[in-house]
């Protein structure tokens, strides 16, 4: 019976480890891969190439290597303030919206408030409407002749710039920052409200037997047991961070002069607007591996800790 066994055993070993190998399998995949390489390798490929050409997306491309490179690092002070403003709304983006969704996620889940279900569903509101809306929401409210803000902050008997939120160059970036975190921190909530679901109750239960604070049970339970879910969303406000540009469009269109310009919004202005597409690629191409560097910097520390 065991000499029986062993050669069949074998021969189905063999047998698998030929399926494994079998190029016809690869088939399968080809649909797919056709899919991927014409809608998404063969445009980051032609992106690379005309960031490295001078077009204006009529006339015959010139290839000019990296000088849209190095004009936009040297010469264009335009697209350093959109690095800047970028730059800043990341580290705010992925910490400001993080934070107070898990704050009002660990209220909702572990603070035993009342009408929990009617709270998820105003903090998910802005969710609902489009980007677009909410910017000329807040817009209207930011309005410094008759916006509801202004005449709140007038009757309190609280200064306010006579521009404006929006026409300040020193506070628009704050004004349209304050739009994202509305927008964005209901999302971030429902995402840890639902991990917080699957954290063990007996450790919270634990926790309170041994006499540890509320705040204790906050830092040495729901913490540990979000980790995964904090690198997920904090990856993903980076990239929402990185990629804003219905709010400044909206709202600003980069001003005044360009104090609110990010770098979305740079690529859209010189792509579409005075038809410089090498320099619009170039941008791209410098924003595509601002994202893939910080992204890749989150996961590499989340992973150094967990080591």
């Amino acid at each position: 019976m065991r000499q029986e066994a062993v050669p069949q055993q074998r021969r189905t070993f063999r047998r698998r480890g030929a399926e494994k190998t079998n190029p016809l399998a690869y088939l399968f995949l080809l649909p797919a891969f056709a899919m991927l390489a014409l809608f998404m390798i063969w445009p980051a490929l032609q992106t690379v190439y005309i960031s490295m050409t001078n077009w204006d997306g009529i006339s015959p491309k010139k290839f000019i290597g990296l000088q849209n490179y190095i004009h936009l690092f040297t010469d264009e002070p335009m697209f350093l303030q959109a690095i800047k403003n970028t730059l800043l709304w990341v580290v705010g983006g992925a910490t400001i919206p993080v934070g107070l969704g898990l704050i009002f996620a660990n209220l909702l889940v572990r603070g035993n408030i009342r009408f929990t279900k009617w709270f998820q569903m105003g903090f998910f509101f802005p969710q609902i409407i489009s980007s677009v809306i909410a910017a000329v929401i807040w817009k209207w409210i930011y309005d410094p002749s008759f916006g509801p803000l202004s005449t709140i902050l007038d009757h309190l008997g609280i200064a306010r710039p006579m521009t404006g939120w929006l026409g300040n160059p020193d506070l628009v970036m704050y004004a349209l920052f304050v739009i994202f975190v509305w927008g964005s921190f209901g999302y971030t909530t429902m995402l840890f409200t639902a991990a917080l679901q699957s954290v063990d109750s007996q450790l919270y239960d634990a926790a309170n037997i041994d006499g540890c604070s509320a705040w204790g049970q906050f830092w040495n339970v729901t913490i540990p047991g979000l980790r995964q879910t904090m690198t997920t969303v904090i990856i993903l406000m980076t990239i929402s961070s990185f990629s804003v540009f219905d709010i400044v469009m909206a709202t600003t269109k980069g001003g005044p002069g360009y104090s609110s310009y990010v770098i979305s919004y740079y690529v859209y202005t010189q792509g579409f607007i005075v038809n410089r597409l090498g320099f619009a690629a170039a941008a791209s191409i410098i924003m595509t591996l601002f994202i893939l560097i910080v992204s890749r910097t989150i996961i590499w520390m989340r992973e150094r800790d967990q080591s």
